[in-house]
Parts: structure tokens; C-alpha cells; sequence
């Protein structure tokens, strides 16, 4: 069976076997078999990263969790579950659950019949059974880059690989995660590519999708805790505004005394000056704006002349966004000696 890139974090024992529930639970891993694909969403991303088509037909294995894409698919766990029951692949790494909604271009999302829960010699298998213990705060100071958004698909994940380029040409041992939306690894292997030397995501800590975290801050706390590097770029998918639970990492002040550069990336003006109007009254300064509304000097002009905040596009000037962040001050003060914190960790 093709296995979804959101179940990679779950240990599957040898001898696993097909068990049908009736309880539905966050992170469980299921098998189902594909009955109609979406042909607009018709791949699934696996575990090394390939994508392959969907086929009616076929058994796959995916993970129980919920998606809430403004410009995509709306969907939940379900409240109970039984052998035979219809649900649908939400995102292309194989988060499943009950469909809710979509987009009228996009439509109803691939429909797949649950065949069951998987389990092996230690029980049920769910992402938490595997999960990095949660941290109750960051235990070194490194200076961290948040890159967030307005919406899905302004620029982030780009902006963060350039920024990681850059940084890693410039000697920095980069550590990057995705820290926001729903599971699956592609952005991830971008980050590789672009030279950082650990990545890391909500997967690690038990979550195929951050719509299913009431705070968000933990799950940074303990993907910064755990990833190697001297500087670490993070990622927060979808939107500052909205359901994948970004503005309770804004709201933390532990995560937010490591933070030395925010950069927004924006879809248009108005989301730009929307996002300075929100992060202004979080006492949140933003460093640089970048993404779509920077794609030329129409929007990048406009935003620094009428909100005073730099705006470059991260794909035409990359060492430009990154000299404009000026981290390297931020990076000495940051990594001081006389900057300690004890340890102290919780388990969930």
C-alpha cells in the first residue's frame, strides 16, 4: 500500500495489521481504499518525498486530521467511525478526514472508503505514540526568522528556501521547520535543497495539521529546541489571521525574545497594510515584506513609500532581503554566554 508523506513520524512495526474502529481519533493511521478521484488533486506526496497519481481502486494509508484552506479544502475527523465510511484525502500528503467544503474550482476532494485503523505489537498506531516530547520553553537562545503570511500561496515557502540559500552561503548552519498547516513534507525538502542541515515540522510533534492545536507556541518551542543549526528560519503556514493558530505564536513572548526578523509575506497591498495594521497592535515589527505583492516595483515601491517597511522579492533579490534583515548583529547578541536557560521540559 502507498503510504502518505503525513504518516512519515509514525513508527510502523513489523506484522501491522488492519483493525476497524469506531472511534476516530486526531493522528490515528488509517488504510482506505480510493472510489473517485478529484482530478484537480489527484496525487499523493509518500514518504521520500515523490508524489504519485491516485487510482480508484486502490489502498493507501493516510492519517485522521482536518484542514481549513481558504483557497483548497475544508474537512474534519469524524466524530465516529465505521468500516465502509466514506471520507476524502484533504491535502496531497494524505491527511484524510470528513469533507466539509471546497472551493468551487477545486471541488468535492478525492473519496476514499475507510477499511480500517492500523495497529502492530504496540497497539494502535497514532503520530502522538512517536512524538517529540512538548517543550514549556526554548532552552538556548538562537535567533530565529519567522516567515509568515497573509493567506496560503503568497511566496512563504519560497522566501524561506531563498533565505536559507543565502544564509548558507553566507556560513550560517541553518535550521529550518514548517511550523503552521497541514501535513507534508515537500516544503521540507525544499529547505534541504537550499542547504539547511535539519528540518523539522508539526509532524514531530504529533500533528498532521496545526488547525487541531489549541496553542501552537509549544509545538516552536519544541521543533527549536530539537533542531541542530545556529540560525533557524521558520516557516508558519497559511495565514497570521485565521485557523492553523500563528497569532499564539505572535503572542508568545518566550519565542518572540529569540525572533530577530519577521518577514511577511503579502498577496496584495491590501493584505500588506492589513498585516502591518495586526502585527502593529501585537507589538510585532516587521523587518521586511516580500512574496506576491513584491513582484514587481508596483507593490514593492507602493509599500515602502506608503508603510515605510522594505519590500523585496525574495526570488528577484534574495541577498538583498537577507542584508536587509541584518542578522548579523542579531546573531551575536543572540548566541551571547550571558544568555542561559535551565531546562525544563514537559511531556504531553
Amino acid at each position: 500500500m502507498k503510504r502518505g508523506s503525513s504518516t512519515l513520524r509514525a513508527m510502523i512495526g513489523e506484522g501491522a495489521r488492519i483493525q476497524p474502529q469506531t472511534t476516530a481519533c486526531l493522528g490515528d493511521v488509517i488504510a482506505v481504499e480510493v472510489l473517485k478521484v478529484n482530478q484537480s488533486y489527484a496525487n499523493l506526496e509518500l514518504t521520500d518525498g515523490s508524489t504519485v497519481p491516485l487510482t480508484p481502486g486502490e489502498r493507501i494509508i493516510g492519517v485522521l486530521g482536518s484542514r481549513q484552506a481558504l483557497r483548497g479544502f475544508v474537512g474534519r475527523v469524524p466524530a465516529t467511525l465505521a468500516e465502509h465510511d466514506h471520507l476524502s484525502v484533504l491535502n496531497v500528503g494524505g491527511v484524510i478526514g470528513e469533507f466539509l467544503d471546497a472551493t468551487t474550482a477545486l471541488g468535492e476532494a478525492t473519496r476514499v472508503q475507510y477499511l480500517g485503523t492500523l495497529h502492530d505489537e504496540r497497539g494502535l498506531i497514532n503520530l502522538r505514540r512517536d512524538a517529540l516530547p512538548l517543550a514549556t520553553h526554548l532552552l538556548r537562545r538562537r535567533p530565529i526568522v519567522l516567515v509568515v503570511g497573509t493567506c496560503m500561496n503568497v511566496g512563504k515557502t519560497v522566501t524561506a528556501s531563498e533565505l536559507i540559500r543565502v544564509a548558507t552561503t553566507q556560513g550560517f548552519r541553518v535550521g529550518a521547520a514548517k511550523l503552521s498547516g497541514v501535513g507534508a513534507i515537500r516544503d521540507l525538502k525544499k529547505f534541504e535543497s537550499a542547504g539547511a542541515v535539519d528540518v523539522k515540522s508539526f509532524l514531530d510533534c504529533g500533528l498532521p495539521s496545526t488547525v487541531d492545536a489549541d496553542d501552537l507556541a509549544p509545538i516552536v518551542k519544541t521543533i527549536a529546541n530539537a533542531l541542530d543549526g545556529d540560525l533557524l528560519i521558520f516557516e508558519l503556514g497559511d495565514g497570521i489571521f485565521g485557523h492553523y493558530r500563528v497569532d499564539s505564536v505572535i503572542a508568545d513572548a518566550d519565542i518572540m525574545a529569540s525572533v530577530a526578523a519577521v518577514v511577511v509575506c503579502a498577496g496584495d497591498l491590501m493584505g500588506a497594510y492589513g498585516a502591518r495594521l495586526y502585527l502593529n497592535q501585537l507589538g510585532v515589527r516587521i523587518d521586511a515584506f516580500s512574496g506576491l505583492a513584491t513582484e514587481n516595483i508596483s507593490g514593492s515601491d507602493y509599500l515602502e513609500q506608503q508603510l515605510g517597511i522594505p519590500a523585496v522579492n525574495a526570488l528577484k533579490y534574495p541577498e538583498k532581503l537577507f542584508a536587509t534583515l541584518n542578522l548579523t548583529g542579531d546573531v551575536l547578541r543572540l548566541t551571547a554566554p550571558s544568555v542561559c536557560y535551565a531546562p525544563d521540559i514537559a511531556v504531553a
